[in-house]
């Protein structure tokens, strides 16, 4: 029998080597058709890749359906992955630096963005920017990110991380005379350009955009630079019909960042979706947004598209209707304004809230000093570092000592909790004559005589409230007011501030350096002590008060249609949180109070002397500080039966009755008796 030979041992090997060549070559395959969503037909020489048709953002609209926030499109120079990683490593710097020259000889350069360069200075002369060094920044999260990803250690020095570009990019290259290829500018060009694709992570992101919003003759720039890994993406971007008003509560619209993902990669967003960012933008997201499409694009050897084909249609977000009236919201603003500089001073600053009280929708609201949206990305910085708080919207998370605005409400709870004999007067000479004796500013008016609660609304008379606060008590009284909506959310889809109510808890909560005295309960009854609240809780509250006793949640939202439509496809329905009882005869007494208030005040019945109506009011100052005031402002018109409720504060107005100034041209618009030219953007 023959001995069978062994095969020898290199064939072995052999066949395992091409084993595993194959393997690699197919992996790579698999990755780069993943990855890049490319794929290739060797016989024609075309390649496929799909790309996303952006949705178009639902539009925003006042109650009247006016158009406040539309789309208009932009380009954005962009480097398309598929395109791009298939360079050299040169023909990759160069097309960097011509796409830089590009936006340098059309003056563009800052429509590119680096938010996530780690280094101050220019090459060679770096040095760690503040935000790199600061553990809570987005820099420092990004720098370590890339430090991990290109295999760096998490303490890596300015000089390893510039070594790392420098070598994986050829920037030190040299030619075949020992002469370098990029000078320092160059170098640092591409050093940044390279370091904010890692930072992006430009592979799984599948495109890097170089320049956002760019123009036409940067477009036909680049274009006849035949670069073949630049394209230009069409965007939809939001524009602004009235820049300038309604900034606040409009919000903005801005990319996913990355701390942010998980959450919009659950709702099934694109990595590189815009999405509402803050104010109705982002308080009514799911219904503004789209569903992107998806197109299959195929190209020869060269680039060039040779078809394409929709996979699915892109489907347009819904638009959405506000409550506020755009006309109502320009005269608040406009009156803010005016109202302040008018007061002069260290009045700088102030909020006002107009309101329907039958169902809480808000028709206007108004924060003082404000911003354009239109500027507000250019000018983010500025805005922010601004000692004004430009940004800060008062109307919502302002908060401020009510003052005597408070007393209708105490005046309510006292009506409803206390026999009529205890509420009927309170005589007032000056003093009250009860725990530390705290004065009353109307003594002149009254003389010892006794005071009713119309009168005391009427002429803001301490001594009546004092009493009231003491024969309720803090526990009493507190019940009813937050009732009210004191200390209470607002419901608000936008959030905001919830104020706080003067009382032993709350004395206890914040750690206050004193604590809690039965006296304090007088402070309390005017609208002092430690009780806040914010021009939105004030509007509600009265609101609350001066109808059927129900406090519903304050909305922005008024429905919402399909793009373009003309049929509603959801109608918002009004939310109770929570109510209060109040005797129809008691609220006439509240009322007739306010309107006494209204006539009895020189410039509160000045502000109002052009109206069709009669206007219930209450003036509130409150002390902010040695001799400084807030001034406060709450009304109701007709007085007997309000068809809108509006609050107003002036930060250091001194008076309550310098805040009747906004209120009247508010009302004035609403009632159409004298209309501003309304600026269209």
């Amino acid at each position: 029998m023959a001995t069978r030979k062994r095969a020898p041992v290199w064939r072995y090997m052999g066949i395992a080597v091409i084993f595993c060549l194959v393997c690699v070559i197919y992996l790579g395959r698999l990755f780069y058709i993943q990855i890049s969503g490319r794929v290739g037909d060797h016989e024609t020489g075309t390649t496929e890749r799909t790309v996303t048709i952006q949705a178009v953002r639902g539009e925003i609209c006042d109650r009247n359906g006016t158009v406040l926030v539309a789309n208009h499109n932009t380009h954005d120079l962009t480097l398309p992955y598929d395109r791009f990683s298939k360079l050299s490593v040169f023909d990759a710097n160069e097309t960097c630096l011509k796409l830089w020259d590009a936006m340098r000889q059309t003056g563009e350069t800052d429509r590119h963005e680096e938010r996530f360069f780690p280094f101050e200075g220019a090459y060679p002369y770096y040095s760690f920017s503040a935000e790199a060094r600061d553990g809570d920044s987005v820099v420092f999260y990004r720098l370590q990110r890339v430090l991990g990803d290109v295999g760096l250690e998490d303490d890596a020095s300015i000089g390893e991380i510039v070594d790392y570009y420098t070598k994986a990019h050829a920037l030190l290259a040299v030619d075949s005379n020992g002469r370098r290829l990029y000078d320092d500018d160059e170098v640092d060009r591409l050093l940044r350009f390279c370091y904010d694709m890692d930072a992006v992570r430009f592979a799984a992101a599948g495109e890097y955009t170089v320049a956002k919003d760019v123009s036409l003759e940067l477009m036909t720039y680049v274009k006849e630079s035949a670069l073949s890994a630049v394209s230009f993406k069409v965007n939809a971007t939001r524009e602004y019909r009235y820049p300038g008003y309604a900034s606040h509560i409009l919000g903005t619209v801005g990319p996913i960042y990355s701390e942010e993902w998980e959450y919009y990669s659950e709702q099934g967003y694109q990595m590189n979706a815009i999405v509402g960012k803050s104010g109705c933008e982002a308080a009514f997201e799911s219904y503004l947004r789209g569903v992107d499409g998806k197109m299959k694009i195929v190209e020869d050897a060269a680039g060039n598209v040779i078809s394409t084909t929709i996979l699915s249609e892109p489907i347009a977000g819904n638009d959405v209707h506000l409550t506020i009236d755009i006309n109502l919201q320009v005269a608040a603003e406009n009156a803010l304004r005016a109202n302040v500089e008018r007061v002069g001073g260290d009045c700088n600053a102030g909020a006002a809230v107009a309101m329907d009280p039958k169902d809480f929708s808000v028709l206007a609201i108004a924060s003082y000093p404000t911003y354009d949206l239109s500027t507000y990305q250019l000018l983010y910085n500025q805005l922010a570092e601004d000692e004004a708080k430009p940004l800060l919207n008062r109307a919502i998370n302002g908060v401020y000592a009510p003052g005597s605005t408070y007393k209708l409400g105490v005046a309510a709870a006292a009506l409803t909790n206390l026999d009529g004999s205890l509420t009927d007067a309170v005589t007032c000479n000056g003093v009250y004559n009860r725990y530390h004796r705290p004065g009353c500013s109307t003594s002149d008016l009254h003389s010892s005589k006794n005071v009713d609660l119309i009168e005391a609304i009427a002429d803001s008379c301490n001594c009546y409230f004092y009493e009231m606060g003491y024969l309720l008590g803090i526990n009493n009284m507190n019940a009813y007011m937050e009732s009210l909506g004191f200390g209470q959310s607002t419901g608000l889809e936008l959030g905001g501030a919830t104020g706080s109510v003067a009382g032993p808890e709350y004395r206890q909560q914040i750690h206050h350096p004193y604590p809690w005295q039965e006296g304090d309960v007088l402070s309390a009854a005017i609208g002092q002590s430690d009780n806040t609240a914010t021009p939105i809780q004030l509007t509600a509250y009265l609101s609350t008060l001066l109808g059927s006793g129900t406090r519903y949640a304050a909305h922005l939202l008024h429905s919402v249609y399909a793009f373009g439509g003309d049929e509603p496809l959801y109608e918002y329905t009004p939310s109770v949180l929570s109510s209060v009882e109040l005797s129809d005869a008691d609220r006439a007494d509240i009322l007739e109070g306010m309107r006494q208030a209204t006539s009895g005040n020189g410039a509160v019945r000045e502000s109002m002397r052009r109206l069709p109506v009669t206007v219930g009011c209450k003036t509130g100052t409150a002390q902010v500080g040695g001799d400084s005031y807030n001034a406060l402002f709450v009304c109701a018109a007709p007085y007997d039966s309000p068809d809108v409720v509006i609050s107003v504060v002036l930060e250091n107005g001194q008076s309550g009755g310098n805040a009747s100034y906004t209120a009247g041209k508010i009302l004035e618009a609403y009632y159409g008796v004298k209309t501003d030219a309304v600026p269209v953007g």
